[in-house]
């Protein structure tokens, strides 16, 4: 097979994703998939036979990395198209998962990078047994701490990247919190994290008690989580807020204390369920950035540190030998996060 020639993108402020200022005029070349060359684009030229874009008056960014999504909901290719070049899913059927992975991995596959939980762990009767997004077999129902194991076994071998529990008290019944811990347990085995779907501040406080790392929302208590137990989060989790789905007085509340104490935010949107449209979710941004973070600090939080906390060590930057997973836009997304929405390459 013929190797693609590089692409050169000339003239192109660079937000490279760790948290600074976009730097202006510079060219990106790329190469066998990966980032080969920044620099100033007076100095840097681009290499014979190279493909070159005009990046004046854009900005070059890494690919948006949504960390919470039902990607069957649209076809990838709409998905990558609107700049989201990785995504995490939260819940799915193992056969219609392997579908979308089978696509995600073939040659020049026009779909995000995917990684998945595979089926959501819950209780017979508990969320997501009777939700009406979920196809049949999104749910794997255990009765005890044993069967628990068991599917988390059976989780890990069909290639999950997380496991994921259900504990939304406001639609059912729940994990409890010995069955919870195993689940923990045998996550930690295979070497999992576990992400929990949480209804109100009792759930969350299960989920700390079990050793839970991870919230796959904000809490949906319509009370502000009490002070303490916000504090107890920011030490020991990590949270995907998916404020824009419900940014309720509550939640916004929350999360903005949450930021405060110093807790750790990656981007994610629940797309195909509640989320938005295939594209970058500018909102849910928005809404980061009013919950106490920066625009540069909420464009980390959907690159560089929602890639490290997805285990992904070569991507989320712009930097030599990374992947290129790149996304150029028109306009300064610092200045205006509406600029996501003008994707050009």
């Amino acid at each position: 097979m013929t190797e693609a020639p590089a692409l050169a993108i000339v003239g192109t402020a660079v937000f490279d994703g760790t948290g600074g200022p976009p730097v202006p005029a510079q060219t990106v070349v790329v190469g066998g998939g990966r980032v080969a060359r920044v620099g100033p684009a007076g100095e840097l030229r681009p290499p014979p036979g190279a493909e070159v874009v005009d990046g004046a008056g854009c900005t070059l960014l890494p690919g948006i990395v949504d960390a919470h999504v039902h990607l069957d909901f649209y076809p990838p290719a709409e998905v990558l198209a609107g700049g989201v070049t990785t995504v995490r899913d939260l819940g799915w059927p193992a056969g219609r998962l392997a579908a979308l992975r089978a696509l995600a991995e073939g040659p020049g596959a026009a779909s995000p990078r995917l990684l998945a939980a595979g089926q959501i762990v819950t209780v017979p009767g508990g969320y997501p047994t009777r939700a009406a997004w979920a196809p049949p077999g999104t749910a794997r129902p255990v009765a005890d701490a044993a069967e628990a194991a068991r599917a988390v076994a059976e989780l890990a071998a069909g290639g999950a990247a997380v496991v994921k529990g259900a504990l939304d008290d406001r639609v059912g019944p729940t994990l409890p919190g010995p069955v919870l811990a195993a689940v923990v347990a045998a996550a930690r085995g295979h070497g999992l994290g576990v992400t929990a779907h949480v209804g109100t501040a009792r759930e969350a406080d299960k989920a700390l008690a079990a050793g839970v790392g991870e919230l796959a929302h904000w809490p949906f208590d319509r009370r502000t989580l009490p002070d303490a137990l916000i504090a107890r989060l920011a030490a020991s989790v990590t949270v995907v807020p998916t404020l824009h789905i419900q940014p309720s007085r509550a939640r916004r509340r929350g999360v903005r204390r949450f930021v405060e104490l110093g807790g750790r935010v990656v981007y994610g949107t629940d797309l195909g369920n509640q989320g938005p449209p295939p594209a970058v979710d500018v909102e849910e941004l928005r809404l980061l950035v009013a919950a106490g973070l920066t625009p540069a600090r909420a464009l980390v939080a959907a690159t560089s540190a929602a890639a490290a906390h997805l285990g992904l060590a070569d991507t989320g930057r712009v930097a030599p030998g990374f992947r290129a997973d790149l996304l150029l836009v028109a306009g300064d997304p610092l200045a205006d996060l509406a600029a996501l929405s003008r994707v050009r390459l």
